[in-house]
């Protein structure tokens, strides 16, 4: 953990350690954290794989994916320290930097056979923009609750209430460094749009847009964010808004 946490420093801002980072397998190495330490997402990603011919008007059933209540409490609070890291380092390496947009739109993963309910003896390489969209609906809604209120809305403070709405923060960071790094990677191609939008629902990109305007004007409220982010992620969410 503490040296992700040094990466992801060091990528901040940093165009030259953002180069050195992915061109000693940074991006790659990211990746297969996500899928050693997260069977959740494998187990989402495969299940909607199955069902991707099919349409539905439920979110919680779309694409396969439950609906975020369903599916926080399986990540500790562990879990989603190191998640939140994992997914920052892979924005900041691809936030301003086109080549390592496009290594990462097209990279791949090798998930294990014991993750894959199939009969094949290796090991399978599947690509790693499924495996983003499937962290993104796994978290969809977190932002809402935290914005909701959820359960920082109470009168007595005490540590559990805390500790909860710490939680909430982390899963509303996730959702939000899941859709950044969808946003960005459905600029660098058609194809990498094309293939983030089979994976969303409606087979469009318009279910990012909320998310990335809460992270937006969160960032905004405790200026937080620079000019060339903003403007930056303003032009994703003008791109996500396209038919």
């Amino acid at each position: 953990m503490k040296t992700l946490k040094v990466l992801m420093n060091l990528t901040n801002d940093n165009p030259k350690g953002c180069h050195q980072v992915a061109s000693c397998g940074g991006l790659d190495t990211m990746a297969s954290l996500i899928v050693d330490h997260y069977p959740l997402f494998q187990a989402r990603l495969f299940t909607s794989n199955e069902q991707r011919g099919e349409e539905s008007g439920s979110k919680s059933t779309e694409n396969g994916f439950s609906s975020f209540g369903q599916n926080e409490e399986a990540l500790s609070d562990q879990d989603l320290d190191l998640l939140v890291v994992i997914l920052g380092v892979l924005v900041n390496l691809v936030e301003k930097d086109t080549e390592n947009r496009a290594r990462l739109a097209v990279s791949s993963v090798i998930f294990p056979r014991r993750t894959l309910e199939s009969s094949e003896a290796r090991e399978i390489r599947r690509a790693v923009i499924p495996l983003l969209c499937s962290i993104f609906l796994t978290m969809q809604g977190a932002g809402e609750a935290v914005e909701g209120g959820g359960s920082l809305a109470v009168e007595s403070i005490d540590e559990v209430t805390i500790k909860q709405g710490q939680r909430e923060a982390e899963n509303m960071i996730v959702e939000a460094y899941a859709a950044l790094l969808l946003g960005f990677l459905s600029k660098e191609s058609k194809n990498a749009c094309h293939a983030i939008a089979l994976c969303l629902p409606g087979r469009n990109l318009k279910a990012l847009v909320p998310v990335l305007e809460r992270f937006v004007a969160f960032h905004l409220s405790l200026n937080m964010i620079s000019s060339e982010t903003h403007a930056s992620v303003a032009e994703v969410i003008k791109s996500c808004k396209q038919p």
